[in-house]
This record gives structure tokens, C-alpha cells and sequence, in this order.
């Protein structure tokens, strides 16, 4: 993962909200299944699906636990998430 896709990544998540979250953040609300932070409804929902993979494998998280927050958040929200179909 580039920086700039990085960047874009963490632009798309935050623009709608006051509270911005930098990449650990992001990273660590995703590990911990912290699905109620509005930037993982953002991530899940307006991110393309190969961006998000891509963004977690290289913060270390791995497809099997994204996908374990996608559901989560999905059974929580009510929201069409592609991860967890």
C-alpha cells in the first residue's frame, strides 16, 4: 500500500467527520472491533473492498479478522457490506 492510497483512504474515512482518526487509529478501532467509531461505517461502505484489504495486510491485521469486523459492523448497522456477505 502507497502512501498516497493510504492517504486517500484515511481522507474518505475522516471527510464527514469532526473527529479525524490517523491510520493506527483506524487500525486499532478495526482490531479491536470497535465498530460504533462513524469512520468504520465510512470504511466499510465507501471504501472499495481490494483498498481495505490492502489497507489492513499492511498494518498487520489480517483478511479473516477484517472480515470478522465487516460482519459485526453489518449485523450491528443494517448496512450492506461486502465483506460480510
Amino acid at each position: 500500500m502507497t502512501k498516497a492510497m493510504q492517504t486517500a483512504i484515511l481522507t474518505t474515512v475522516n471527510a464527514p467527520y469532526q473527529t479525524i482518526l490517523d491510520a493506527g487509529e483506524l487500525v486499532s478501532a478495526i482490531s479491536k472491533h470497535d465498530i460504533k467509531l462513524a469512520q468504520i461505517g465510512s470504511f466499510f461502505t465507501e471504501t472499495p473492498v481490494d483498498a481495505q484489504i490492502a489497507f489492513v495486510e499492511a498494518h498487520g491485521i489480517s483478511k479473516a479478522e477484517l472480515e470478522a469486523t465487516a460482519i459485526k459492523f453489518a449485523n450491528w448497522s443494517g448496512q450492506l457490506v461486502v465483506l460480510a456477505a
